[in-house]
């Protein structure tokens, strides 16, 4: 008897602060936002493109909190090393599939076919396919042509990226949630200093908070200047 060998385990991991509660809503982003509904029998296909740090791996990872373990999440920026079979196998499974930097195999001709007979099995089965990247698919020049057709025909949503006032709206979405009151004048000391991300933002708010907690202070500038989160950030 042959044994079949062990599969080998994907490192597949989805953030837990990326879900549509923590998604700051915009209303450049408000087309997309009514597109992927997050109830099960509304999420369409869709390409979502834009620079880092705009929000489409979150978009991606909302899309798949909203379906619980009904999802799958793909991100090839983590997964390229992997062979695509494995990586891909039985997605046309599941009802929503998203696959996260499809811009990360551009230049991988064994990625382009697995893609593509995974996208064919997926729109025969009637899965629901989410796909990103940093450039449309149309931009996408060193893909397989079929593939990058493929692409195109789903509907393509541009991510903004995010400005001062998008960053001031998240520290006050996320701090709100936390419980924890920044005043105008915390918030515009902290909006200037901080990287225009997400990610950025919420971590932030969430390392703030801790200090806060465990010095039993109010959060001012002082406190903020002192903490020494924002260092690294004043640096740049």
């Amino acid at each position: 008897m042959i044994s079949q060998a062990p599969q080998i385990p994907l490192p597949i991991r989805r953030e837990d602060f990326a879900t549509w509660a923590n998604w700051l809503r915009r209303p450049e982003t408000d087309a997309m936002e009514q597109w992927l509904s997050g109830s099960a029998d509304k999420i369409q296909s869709a390409f979502l493109c834009g620079g880092g740090g705009v929000g489409k791996s979150h978009a991606l990872q909302a899309c798949c909190e909203a379906l619980n373990q009904e999802a799958r999440y793909i991100p090839l920026n983590d997964l390229r090393v992997f062979p695509p079979d494995q990586v891909l196998a039985g997605i046309e499974g599941t009802p929503l599939v998203a696959i996260d930097d499809v811009d990360a195999v551009e230049s991988e001709p064994v990625w382009h076919e697995g893609l593509f007979a995974a996208f064919n099995r997926c729109q025969e089965a009637g899965v629901c396919l989410l796909m990103s990247a940093q450039r449309a698919p149309k931009h996408l020049a060193q893909l397989l042509p079929d593939l990058q057709s493929r692409l195109s025909s789903l509907p393509v949503f541009q991510l903004p990226r995010f400005s001062e006032e998008h960053i001031a709206a998240l520290l006050r979405l996320r701090a709100g949630a936390a419980g924890m009151h920044l005043n105008d004048e915390v918030v515009h000391y902290v909006m200037l200093r901080l990287a225009r991300n997400p990610r950025a933002v919420i971590t932030f708010v969430e390392q703030l908070d801790q200090l806060s907690l465990a010095a039993s202070r109010a959060v001012t500038i002082p406190f903020v200047r002192d903490s020494g989160l924002l260092n690294r950030a004043e640096a740049e």
